[in-house]
């Protein structure tokens, strides 16, 4: 078993004879059981690479491993493939075509070969999982954004991939349901059974959540690594349209004021920034008594 579970080697693929390569000799990997949020500006591959990462798309020139083993495009080892790799497309109306929610769900796993009460007991866990139990009747066409967003996970879990890739999960969303799905994908993979790859464009987010980031830029990856060293780079950020997190920033001021110390780390979230300024508050008070 391969400790990286996708690897791409000098792919690149375009969509069409004389128009610009939308993946440029691109090469990354991505770790098994990892949280990676890949990122970059609007055209940049992204939903490409991820075409590419369960053949649906079969790149001009490289090539990408699953587990360290080439990706072939024979039906038999693609429809394997997909059973692993599981894609959240940005449009959730790609994803839906079941007349309700519930037969939605319930279709991959009967078209596994798996008997109506197991394909229940799958869809049920799922459903109660991801609370689309108040809608599980009505048709997917009829639901709202967020609650198609939802309904087009479940799809993919209901599978149990061991890649799950999510592209642009929060697009198109209002707040409310920004918060749900955002939610969601912070349970997943807590165990580290499951690898989840999430593009977006919520640098926040991706300080909170990510162990690895990696940057695209003009179908090329700009960068790959930590958060805390990818997401507090302006000059990396400004090449791929990208801001410095909210929190990082809140956190530079405070250190420029003298309010926090220089040596602090930086912090993943809000949640830690303010637990420095309660300990720096706590420790100021002490010793002025």
């Amino acid at each position: 078993m391969s400790d990286f579970i996708l690897e791409a080697r000098h792919v690149s693929y375009s969509y069409g004879s004389g128009e610009e390569p939308s993946l440029k000799d691109l090469s990354l990997s991505i770790r098994r059981g990892s949280r990676t949020a890949v990122m970059g500006s609007n055209g940049s591959g992204k939903s490409t690479f991820f075409l590419c990462c369960n053949g649906i798309l079969r790149p001009d020139e490289g090539q990408i491993y699953y587990d360290g083993q080439p990706v072939t495009y024979r039906k038999k080892e693609l429809l394997d493939l997909r059973k692993k790799v599981g894609i959240v497309f940005q449009n959730p109306d790609m994803q839906l075509f079941s007349a309700s929610v519930y037969q939605e769900i319930s279709f991959g796993p009967l078209n596994l070969g798996l008997s109506e009460t197991e394909a229940k007991r799958e869809v049920e866990e799922v459903i109660q999982k991801l609370g689309i139990a108040p809608f599980r009747h009505r048709p997917a066409h009829a639901l709202s954004g967020g609650q198609k967003k939802q309904v087009a996970l479940a799809d993919i879990l209901v599978m149990h991939p061991e890649l799950l890739i999510l592209d642009e999960p929060f697009a198109a969303l209002d707040p409310s349901h920004v918060r749900i799905i955002r939610d969601m994908i912070q349970s997943l993979g807590e165990d580290r059974s499951m690898t989840v790859v999430t593009a977006t464009h919520d640098t926040g987010f991706a300080l909170s959540w990510a162990d690895e980031v990696i940057l695209f830029r003009e179908g090329q990856v700009l960068a790959q690594g930590t958060p805390a060293r990818i997401l507090t780079d302006r000059e990396l950020l400004s090449k791929t349209s990208l801001e410095v997190p909210a929190v990082i920033q809140v956190f530079e001021n405070l250190q420029a004021a003298g309010i926090l110390s220089k040596g602090l780390p930086s912090p993943k979230s809000f949640e830690q920034l303010n637990m420095y300024i309660k300990r720096t508050a706590h420790k100021e008070n002490t010793h002025g008594t």
